[in-house]
């Protein structure tokens, strides 16, 4: 990797994107990724939770990453980037700085001997917590955009993402009614209620072939002698087409109209947060293509993570993902970055865009 480059990825992971910090905090934080794409001749402008960037004519080949990540305030300064040997470490240093690295650097070797080709990028602060501000910002460039490219993790030996299952959120609520925990009949124990829901629910996981539904939070109770009166209960749900999420909803119903604990009411709010990036066969198509012309191969995966490509996919545009270094560990303190990938993901990203403009 170029100096400039890994100095570049240096001062991006160290820094502050936690999730703790305001998307306006992040935006100034991270102007100076902004400042590089207007030296690169892109018209920048901020967006509802994005700097968006973009040049040439409509339709438009559209780069993405976030430059958010999972990690607490003040994380970068408690383990900074580091290098040790080939691999580099650090908070996001895999997902997705990395990513954005890889994509500058393409870019970068484009925009050498051409300018005002058909490109846009976006670059969003809130992927972490759901895209929730963002999305518009991707729905409104997705407008104008012919093909995606979006610079999440590379995968184990450089496999790309070709598909992504959507996410839900299911969350339970019970209400019962307080009694001293002596006498189990002077209440309606909303926990034990909350945990016949929990079971139930988790066991709808063996009718559906790929949807499935984890339970990930949940809290009940307040005092240990006091009969639980209120209880909550969190699921994670993970979807591959919007027909499963209507088959839940049914199972919900038959679910919610029996209870275990008499005198305690059940509700649920079932919520989709991000479709399913879909597979699309122009995306596996030039992926094949381009391979055959560099004369490599890359397994292309479907896989359950979401994530903003599919933002594009919901308006039919095809989309690549899984285009940053390969890394591993990501959201952990181990979280880590292989340098020798740095190279091939470049070139990789060179020959899909050069095709890319050539097709619009």
């Amino acid at each position: 990797m170029e100096k400039k480059w890994l100095e570049f990825y240096e001062r991006l992971v160290n820094t502050d994107t936690g999730y703790e910090l305001s998307i306006e905090e992040k935006l100034d934080a991270t102007q100076f990724v902004a400042d590089m794409l207007k030296e690169l001749g892109f018209d920048v402008r901020r967006g509802k939770g994005s700097h968006i960037a973009t040049m040439g004519n409509p339709p438009r080949v559209t780069l993405i990453g976030h430059l958010d990540t999972v990690f607490k305030r003040g994380e970068p300064s408690k383990r900074p980037f580091t290098v040790e040997g080939d691999v580099v470490k650090g908070p996001g240093v895999a997902d997705m700085k990395g990513g954005i690295v890889v994509m500058m650097a393409a870019l970068t070797e484009l925009l050498k001997g051409s300018k005002n080709l058909p490109l846009q990028v976006v670059l969003n602060v809130d992927e972490e917590t759901g895209s929730d501000v963002s999305k518009e910002d991707h729905y409104e460039v997705a407008e104008s955009s012919y093909f995606c490219l979006s610079f999440e993790t590379g995968r184990k030996n450089g496999a790309v993402v070709v598909g992504r299952k959507g996410i839900a959120s299911l969350e339970v609520n019970i209400m019962g009614k307080a009694g001293h925990a002596s006498n189990p009949e002077s209440g309606a124990n909303a926990l034990i209620e909350m945990a016949h829901k929990v079971i139930e629910i988790s066991n709808l996981r063996s009718r559906f072939e790929k949807l499935t539904i984890v339970p990930t939070i949940a809290n009940s109770g307040h005092k240990s002698n006091v009969i639980p009166e209120k209880a909550y209960v969190f699921f994670d749900v993970r979807y591959s087409d919007l027909s499963e999420i209507t088959k839940l909803r049914s199972f919900l119903e038959d679910i919610f109209m029996e209870k275990a604990v008499e005198s305690t009411e059940a509700s649920y709010t079932l919520t989709i947060r991000r479709p399913p990036m879909k597979k699309h066969e122009k995306a596996v198509e030039l992926l094949e293509n381009v391979m055959k012309s560099m004369n490599a191969s890359y397994d292309m995966l479907e896989v359950g993570g979401g994530g903003d490509a599919a933002f594009y996919t919901e308006k039919d545009v095809p989309a690549i993902d899984g285009l940053g270094i390969v890394g591993r560990n990501i959201h952990s303190a181990d979280e880590e970055a292989f340098l020798e990938w740095f190279e091939p993901r470049v070139n990789l990203t060179l020959a899909l865009l050069q095709l890319l403009i050539e097709m619009i």
